[in-house]
């Protein structure tokens, strides 16, 4: 049975979600800093908020002098209007202007007098704004550390939804890939229960090529491969079977196919009996270079067979090739013209002194 590689994922494809994921961790360090900045600039801000309030403090201490003396000095009346008047330009809201100009005119009325119910009376209005400021900042602080809390929040689920989606994207390109390298494996699936191995040399037979010559040169368009077809014939075999006898040809047959099932032993990879002492070989995904490589390592292990033939050249038996390569200019072609193709380059090698590969 034809044994197809296992998956084998291609890792390219997780380039893409692993750049996603670098991208979003690294946003979300950034948004993290930003965030507790901006936590730091707020507290600032709050802390800031006591200025005017320590302001309202020295107010309040000149007031209690005047209470205390029964009198108010014009230094103090200068020092306490100075600070009101920082106090009251600062910004305030609608609702806080409202109330404060109505204590603006009754702290300033009561800057004229030295009557102690009217600075008692500007008192208690200092003592109301140092209460409102302090309560003011408490809130406004308050309110932000609940938004600071939804935003860390909004954070943490933002990388869980960006992480599931990339996480799903991932399967997906998985999901492509084990569907793509799948298309081969398929293949196989389809003679599992079928007899398709050669009964003298243990390599596929010529039932399993016809059925995976046919899926070559579309497996090989759809994924934008190069594959490659390679017909053998074992050089003056008729002339050997005449000499040595038809046990003796038995015997040479399955030496050379073990050399085949030797080297042709990885992916995509598969050796095959056609007949008599004619074999084939079916590359997918591969390239010239590596081809070559693999036909001067055959040639040079049937060699080293050392089985006599006194009608070849070289007084061993040798073997002959024929080779196409499966590109995209052949794309369009038939089985049959492929076929015949590797054909006549088969023949071309025997007709210039055999021993050899054409492509």
């Amino acid at each position: 049975m034809i044994k197809l590689p296992k998956l084998d994922i291609d890792l390219k494809l997780l380039i893409l979600p692993f750049i996603a994921i670098v991208a979003m961790v690294t946003l979300s360090l950034i948004f993290s800093q930003k965030i507790d900045r901006l936590k730091k600039e707020v507290d600032l801000i709050y802390f800031g908020n006591f200025v005017p309030i320590d302001s309202l403090h020295q107010i309040k201490t000149k007031y209690l002098k005047a209470i205390d003396e029964k009198k108010l000095y014009d230094d103090d009346k200068e020092f306490i209007l100075n600070n009101w008047n920082n106090y009251f330009n600062q910004y305030k809201t609608k609702e806080e202007m409202e109330k404060l100009v109505l204590i603006n005119q009754q702290i300033k009325s009561a800057l004229n007098t030295s009557l102690v119910n009217k600075l008692k009376k500007s008192l208690q209005h200092i003592n109301y704004l140092i209460k409102h400021e302090r309560d003011s900042a408490y809130i406004q602080r308050q309110s932000f550390l609940k938004q600071y809390t939804q935003m860390g929040n909004y954070l943490f689920y933002s990388q869980i939804i960006l992480g599931s989606i990339v996480f799903l994207f991932t399967f997906y390109l998985v999901y492509l890939s084990i569907k793509h390298t799948n298309y081969l494996k398929n293949l196989s699936e389809q003679y599992k229960i079928e007899a398709n191995i050669d009964a003298l040399t243990s390599l596929y037979n010529r039932k399993c090529f016809n059925g995976v010559f046919d899926k070559l040169i579309p497996a090989t368009k759809q994924n934008q491969w190069q594959s490659v077809f390679v017909m053998i014939d074992i050089d003056f075999f008729k002339q050997y079977n005449d000499t040595y006898g038809h046990d003796a040809g038995d015997i040479a047959l399955k030496k050379v196919s073990s050399v085949l099932d030797k080297l042709l032993d990885k992916q995509y990879e598969y050796p095959f009996r056609l007949g008599g002492e004619e074999f084939g070989i079916i590359i997918f995904n591969t390239n010239k270079k590596y081809v070559q490589y693999t036909l001067n390592n055959l040639q040079h292990h049937i060699k080293e067979l050392k089985i006599p033939h006194i009608a070849s050249a070289t007084g061993y038996l040798t073997i002959s090739m024929g080779v196409t390569m499966i590109n995209t200019k052949l794309y369009n072609k038939t089985p049959k013209d492929i076929y015949n193709l590797t054909d006549e380059k088969l023949y071309h090698s025997k007709e210039n002194g055999r021993n050899q590969y054409t492509f």
